[in-house]
């Protein structure tokens, strides 16, 4: 049975001994590398990679090297494409941002907020970038120019 991360960290909030808990919940705690991580994406959510290059709007090269784990550190707004091309709601985005070693997603900066909004909502990045662009915000494909 797959455990949430909330759930891990509150037995660990309440674990009495840090080694017993290691011990009990090692099949839990992973430090996957980014090309790992995302090919384990792939499976979890029943994906091809096509899929993922179609619906992130990236590069197929970019895409490519990074499961090959040629690239090993996207930018930013390309991670969070990713989070989009995988279809990842705010939690599992969190934990890709966190593994791909870029800054986490912050409500309290109104780009990251509407950002936040549309992955919890299921919105394409296509409709991220036009709600986005609509605010006057820089949209996530805007680094590509």
């Amino acid at each position: 049975m797959e455990i949430t991360t909330g759930g891990l960290s509150e037995i660990l909030k309440n674990a009495k001994d840090i080694n017993n808990f290691l011990q009990e919940n090692e099949s839990y705690i992973t430090n996957p590398t980014l090309q790992e991580y995302l090919k384990n994406l792939l499976v979890l959510k029943g994906l091809k990679r096509q899929d993922v290059i179609k619906n992130a709007q990236l590069d197929s090269n970019y895409i490519n090297q990074l499961f090959s784990g040629i690239k090993t550190k996207p930018g930013r707004n390309q991670t969070l494409s990713l989070a989009f091309g995988f279809g990842l709601n705010n939690e599992e985005t969190a934990r890709l941002l966190k593994i791909a070693k870029v800054g986490a997603l912050y409500p309290k900066n109104k780009r990251d907020a509407v950002i936040i909004h549309s992955l919890e909502k299921g919105n394409s990045i296509t409709q991220t970038n036009e709600t986005l662009n609509s605010l006057e915000i820089e949209t996530l494909t805007d680094y590509r120019k």
